[in-house]
């Protein structure tokens, strides 16, 4: 983007927004502005009305109604959908859903944050196009909106002109990546220092979402099964030992591995033991290779690979995010 050109974005507002969806990218865009003298970035706020309240009961005023005349009073050159339990309400999405089927065209760069993406999910510019959303409600968006390609890993994606995140700071992340599209990775990297963040973050969403799910299955099997695991993460358990401790077959156990987490019995070994990792990653002073032992793993070799290929970083990198 040409430094004297102002770009203009913006930002959609309604009833039960994610406060920090629409906040984190709108300020990321504004501290552009600071590091540069410039005002490369306009940003307004738009919404069906003159004022709205967020999910966290934050009321937000709003800078221009949606209307079909907007577009003649207001420049739009980015529109920013951030998420919310409002985008899973009909009353809501409808009447944003209509105003974009009506100005998508006109919009040179379409952008969602989070569960804003249950908001576009009806367009046709989206069939077969693959997006993001939060992880927590990447199957809701598949089963509501079965001609899209849901990722469950990235932390944001870009299909065209279209651009969606996975949800609330990784909002500031794509939005830091549009600004090194519009002004340079300079910019970028002074606008998130700034913001005392990253300004690339590595690995995929799954890294940050909580394994609590694991721990929360009402069956005696499993419940058994998961305590001694967690006692026992230390060890190199093969799939035959968890099941005599679980006081059944391998078989059933793979069985109600499967259905419960979708995942096999030795997949889910693993899934524990490298979820545990992150924690002990996190902790000042310990090494990969200690990790690896704490969990079992044959080797730090092992453990790394293992590692990388679940998260997407390697973990010497995300242990770097704690010191």
């Amino acid at each position: 983007m040409n430094s004297t050109h102002t770009h203009h974005v913006a930002l959609l507002g309604f009833n039960q927004v994610q406060l920090l969806d629409l906040i984190g990218p709108l300020e990321a865009f504004n501290v552009a502005n600071e590091v540069t003298g410039q005002k490369v970035y306009k940003t307004n706020i738009i919404s069906e009305y003159e004022s709205f309240i967020s999910d966290s009961h934050v009321r937000v005023l709003s800078d221009h109604l949606l209307s079909a005349k907007l577009l003649d009073e207001v420049r739009i050159d980015t529109l920013l959908i951030p998420g919310g339990s409002g985008t899973r309400l009909a009353s809501t999405k409808a009447p944003i859903t209509n105003w974009l089927r009506n100005h998508f065209d006109q919009i040179n760069r379409v952008v969602t944050v989070c569960t804003g993406a249950f908001i576009m999910g009806d367009l046709p510019y989206l069939a077969n196009k693959e997006v993001v959303t939060h992880w927590a409600f990447a199957n809701q968006l598949q089963k509501t909106y079965p001609q899209l390609k849901v990722n469950h890993e990235r932390l944001f994606i870009r299909q065209g002109k279209f651009y969606s995140s996975a949800g609330i700071l990784s909002g500031i992340d794509l939005a830091l990546n549009l600004i090194e599209r519009d002004c340079g990775v300079n910019t970028a990297a002074s606008v998130a220092k700034y913001l005392v963040t990253y300004l690339k973050r590595a690995g995929h969403q799954s890294q940050f979402s909580e394994p609590l799910k694991f721990q929360s299955v009402n069956n005696t099997h499993l419940e058994r099964m998961h305590g001694w695991l967690m006692n026992n993460l230390s060890k190199n358990i093969s799939v035959s030992e968890l099941a005599t401790q679980s006081f059944i077959s391998s078989r059933q156990l793979n069985r109600l591995i499967k259905k419960h987490f979708n995942m096999s019995a030795s997949k889910y070994i693993e899934h524990i033991k490298l979820e545990h990792s992150k924690i002990y990653l996190s902790k000042e002073n310990v090494t990969i290779d200690a990790v690896s032992d704490r969990i079992g793993f044959d080797s730090a070799v092992s453990f790394r690979r293992s590692f990388k290929r679940k998260y997407g970083i390697a973990p010497s990198s995300y242990q770097m995010r704690f010191h």
